[in-house]
């Protein structure tokens, strides 16, 4: 459950990340097309990191205990083993379906999820692994075009002037 939720957290960073690269865009047009191939998908990943990972919220706990009454009847349970993977799991699932639009239509999927159910799961898992594959394809083009006008120094020819100015650096708050 932790590595989904870093999933979660690293896929919502990239989409933000994204956002500060997009004046690449204009000579590098197949960066963007990339992107966008897969634009749903990651929104889809940062909405269940700001309601699965960043801040759980009581209107989904709430949808979770009616999606699955059977947290009910766990909670004296909390300490065996299993179970906090459970509750995760069902908070997860819950998350996964309240990705709808105004008609109550989920937006990525084609119906609820139940990730005990052996398709629903497979088919989120190959969700998740598309979208982790595709934002690490899309940082190696990135990578790729960053370094073409990157000066790349020779390890075997250091300069002593760089560690000069690294030791006047004063840091200073960074503002958001």
């Amino acid at each position: 459950m932790l590595l989904i939720k870093h999933a979660f957290l690293t896929i919502a960073n990239f989409v933000d990340f994204e956002l500060t690269v997009r004046t690449l865009y204009k000579v590098h047009n197949e960066l963007s097309k990339n992107f966008k191939k897969f634009s749903k998908e990651y929104e889809f990943a940062k909405y269940l990191r700001n309601k699965f990972v960043g801040h759980i919220k009581y209107e989904l706990i709430e949808k979770a205990i009616e999606w699955k009454p059977e947290l009910r009847y766990s909670l004296q349970r909390i300490e065996e083993d299993g179970i906090m993977f459970i509750f995760n799991i069902f908070i997860l699932e819950t998350a996964i379906n309240t990705y709808v639009d105004e008609n109550g239509k989920h937006k990525i999927f084609d119906s609820d999820t139940d990730l005990v159910y052996p398709p629903d799961l497979k088919r989120f898992m190959i969700f998740l692994t598309n979208i982790i594959r595709s934002s690490i394809d899309y940082l190696t083009k990135l990578s790729f075009i960053l370094k073409q006008d990157i000066e790349i120094l020779d390890p075997e020819k250091q300069n002593i002037e760089h560690w000069i100015a690294a030791a006047k650096t004063e840091f200073k708050f960074i503002k958001k």
